[in-house]
């Protein structure tokens, strides 16, 4: 399918925020650096502050295990940016499953900015059903993931009838 319109490669929050059905405290992105719509890869990043919705006070951070929610907001973005793309309005999406969730640090820490590396290695047109690679790094540049994960999701056209009964 050609495509109808190009998105840039750098979309800033402000922006973000029209292709993700996220809002307010749950809206966990800052921005994408890069995406790629035929090799469904993007990298997005968030910066940790006080107001993020998994904040602790007491670690002065975010526990890495809500990092499973950053890799997802980032899958949800790629979806929403291939989406825009070719003309359509971004689908609502749903995790499946997380599996091998691996993480090495116990806190993304307050006053950093995380970055995540998401390609997908599997796709069901058909169903919708999508898995991707997932890495987290505590901080841009970073050689090693502070979390890993492959997480499955499936976009549906019609959120309603899913759920109808």
């Amino acid at each position: 399918m050609e495509k109808v319109c190009t998105i840039p490669q750098f979309i800033d929050h402000d922006d973000l925020i029209w292709m993700l059905p996220h809002k307010g405290k749950m809206f966990l992105l800052s921005r994408v650096t890069q995406h790629d719509g035929a090799n469904h890869t993007i990298t997005s990043e968030y910066d940790i502050t006080k107001d993020c919705i998994f904040y602790e006070e007491e670690a002065d951070g975010v526990p890495t295990w809500a990092g499973f929610e950053f890799m997802a907001q980032g899958i949800s973005a790629l979806t929403g940016i291939t989406n825009k793309e070719k003309g359509r309005d971004p689908l609502p999406g749903f995790i499946l499953s997380v599996m091998e969730f691996n993480a090495n640090v116990g806190y993304l820490k307050n006053n950093t900015t995380i970055q995540m590396k998401i390609a997908e290695d599997y796709r069901e047109e058909e169903s919708h059903i999508y898995r991707y690679i997932c890495e987290l790094y505590a901080h841009v540049g970073d050689d090693t993931p502070a979390a890993t994960a492959k997480i499955t999701v499936m976009e549906t056209e019609d959120i309603h009838a899913l759920f109808k009964d």
